[in-house]
């Protein structure tokens, strides 16, 4: 793109400041532009095709120029834009969006434009923090659409600071050992805890206790999260090491979860092999959970790796089934032992009895293929009921138990025991009290 039909960036932040010292009255936006993950347009369709849609891009808006009051190329394929607000229009920028994606009709493969919006309210702002809040917006876009829009607010902010804030301490709160585990009781239709999810908790200095949902997503997005899954994983092994020796608890099992991004970063095969002979413990007591969304990535790979760990003796449970769009293909190509039915078909839905339809059907299904069955989010006794009646065996989810820390564990299966022999102990609502009501 040549000099003479587009500015230079010192030429637009010298402008911009300019346009905007001389405007008080008028209100003005920075719009940003990208095109997602263009590097696989040239990676799939070759130089040629990523040029056609760059020279459409700078046809287009040598077009509309008058349009914006200045404009600017950022990168290969950002732009960034100041135009006054009652100037924007989203048709401007859909329909390059449109003429982008047929250039390469007639393939899956979608080209993804995506405008991040800053509403100028201080003129005096340097250009480029308003084009660092522009790139904020279109971070803050999870959409899938071949056209999406974010406007820049402070909630946007607040979430990138608190992103660098879980970035920036999580070395120093993983080598002081203030990542904690928890356990989720999973129980059978008897009422026995058969086993317990491993969850992560995160210690912070001043004594407050983060679940999973405040930083889990972010060290998966910054690729730090293989480095919690090892710690999870140890915690686990040295837990079942020390278990082995009480008679209470000698035959329980622990799931641990692996991440579709610990394939980068570790030989998972090799790990979990490694840390069952270094705590002489069976890996049949230790579980390997591999959510369903997964296996999408990066399917060969995770065929090879189950055929691994169940030779080397370990179970292999499918998280979250029923959340992606791959279940039934799963449940074709992947032989794992154990499913984990994801229980939000049954909460807050109004088509309830296609929901059970469908969930029934799942059951059968699995018990066809020769795989157990927990049903994890279980929260009402009506749920847990429906499940008994149609043929799940395990049960996990806040009617039960709640997560708790290993200390609290103890006392959780203490309980339990104590109601298989002691039916007239008080305490709450047991597993076994409930699926006898459910018969």
């Amino acid at each position: 793109m040549t000099e003479s039909k587009l500015n230079s960036m010192n030429t637009f932040v010298e402008r911009a400041q300019r346009i905007l010292s001389t405007s008080p009255g008028k209100r003005f936006i920075l719009v940003r532009s990208n095109i997602r993950d263009f590097k696989l347009v040239n990676q799939v369709f070759g130089f040629q095709k990523g040029n056609e849609i760059l020279q459409c891009l700078e046809e287009y808006f040598d077009k509309k120029r008058l349009c914006f009051d200045v404009y600017c190329q950022l990168h290969i394929d950002q732009f960034v834009f100041l135009m006054e607000k009652n100037s924007y229009s989203e048709a401007i920028f859909r329909t390059i969006a449109d003429n982008c994606s047929n250039l390469i009709m007639g393939s899956s493969f979608r080209v993804h434009f995506q405008l991040g919006i800053y509403e100028i309210t201080n003129p005096d702002m340097e250009i480029l923090s308003m084009c660092d809040r522009a790139k904020l917006a279109i971070k803050s876009i999870k959409i899938d659409e071949p056209f999406s829009v974010a406007w820049y607010n402070e909630s946007i902010m607040e979430k990138r600071l608190y992103f660098k804030k879980v970035i920036s301490e999580f070395n120093d709160a993983l080598e002081e050992g203030r990542f904690l585990m928890y356990l989720q009781p999973q129980a059978n239709t008897k009422g026995e805890i058969i086993s317990a999810e491993a969850l992560a908790r995160w210690l912070m200095k001043d004594g407050t206790i983060l679940s999973p949902s405040h930083f889990i997503s972010i060290l998966e997005e910054s690729e730090l999260i293989w480095k919690l899954d090892l710690y999870m994983w140890e915690k686990a092994a040295q837990l079942l090491a020390c278990w082995k020796q009480e008679d209470d608890k000698k035959n329980l099992s622990i799931s641990v979860n692996i991440s579709p991004k610990d394939i980068h970063y570790i030989d998972i095969e090799k790990t979990l092999i490694g840390l069952v002979n270094k705590y002489n413990i069976s890996p049949e007591k230790m579980n390997v959970e591999i959510t369903e969304t997964s296996f999408v990535s990066n399917p060969a790979f995770y065929v090879e790796l189950i055929e691994k760990l169940h030779n080397a003796g370990f179970a292999i449970e499918i998280d979250d089934f029923g959340t992606g769009y791959s279940s039934l293909t799963l449940l074709k190509n992947f032989h794992a032992d154990i499913l984990k039915l994801d229980m939000g078909f049954l909460q807050n839905n109004d088509n309830l009895i296609r929901s059970e339809i469908i969930i029934d059907s799942v059951i059968e299904m699995a018990k066809r293929l020769d795989m157990q069955v927990i049903s994890e989010g279980v929260e009402t006794q009506e749920q847990a009921a429906f499940l008994r009646i149609n043929g799940c065996d395990f049960f996990q989810g806040f009617y039960f138990s709640r997560p708790v820390p290993i200390d609290k564990f103890d006392t959780v299966l203490k309980a339990y025991n104590l109601e298989r022999t002691n039916k007239g102990a008080k305490h709450p609502k047991s597993m076994r009290n409930l699926v006898l009501e459910a018969v």
